[in-house]
């Protein structure tokens, strides 16, 4: 028998109601911990270094983000460059949905801080 492939993995982790993200120092969050069963977290733990990967390989096929306006003030320009990123990743595509589903990615943190912050 085959071990899971990482999409599979997150498949199940998905739908037993948990959200992964990158943490600092290689590590693995996992929101909301409260869903988190003994097996799950043996799955998780077992399967570090390929989650890991594969959050990585989807942080790296979201879009880069684009520089953000010299008038830092003008929230429509911070808006939209933080929805040309959030719309091509998947990441904060979740996060989007509520702090259950996870963390926006690096990119995506850096980007709707300066929004939030404009408005």
């Amino acid at each position: 028998m085959s071990a899971p492939s990482a999409s599979a993995i997150v498949d199940h982790l998905h739908h037993a109601g948990l959200k992964l993200s990158l943490a600092p120092a290689g590590r693995v969050a996992v929101a909301p911990a409260s869903r988190l069963t003994a097996d799950l977290r043996d799955l998780i733990r077992n399967s570090k270094a390929l989650l890991i990967a594969w959050l990585r390989a989807a942080n790296d096929s979201a879009s880069p983000a684009p520089d953000p306006p010299d008038n830092s003030l003008e929230w429509k320009e911070l808006a939209a460059a933080y929805h040309a990123h959030h719309f091509k990743c998947p990441i904060c595509i979740s996060a989007g949905r509520g702090s259950r589903y996870g963390f926006r990615c690096g990119v995506g943190a850096a980007l709707w801080t300066d929004y939030t912050s404009s408005v």
